[in-house]
């Protein structure tokens, strides 16, 4: 059965992108400390960011997260108006 994807919700769709970013950002930060504690041919100014670095780069993965995933889903919305939305193919199935 073939469905087409008219509408995303902006909110919905920033709120898993945030989520998903605050992730990314922890796990990237986190990396961060570890190697960055290691010098890793980084300058002694450059590795001491430490925990203020990795809070400050989770809260912005947050705020971008959201503000990219609510643009983008507002995008598609618009863009789905003028041309047609996606369409997939679904079929029921033993799951």
């Amino acid at each position: 059965m073939r469905k087409e994807i008219t509408w995303i919700s902006p909110i919905r769709t920033g709120i898993i992108y945030a989520a998903i970013f605050v992730v990314l950002a922890f796990v990237f930060g986190i990396l961060g400390l570890i190697f960055g504690g290691m010098g890793a041919g980084m300058g002694p100014g450059m590795a001491g960011g430490g925990i203020g670095a990795l809070l400050m780069s989770i809260i912005m993965g947050a705020i971008m997260g959201f503000i990219g995933g609510a643009l983008g889903a507002f995008i598609y919305n618009v863009a789905a108006g003028i041309v047609g939305g996606i369409v997939i193919e679904l079929k029921d199935g033993d799951v």
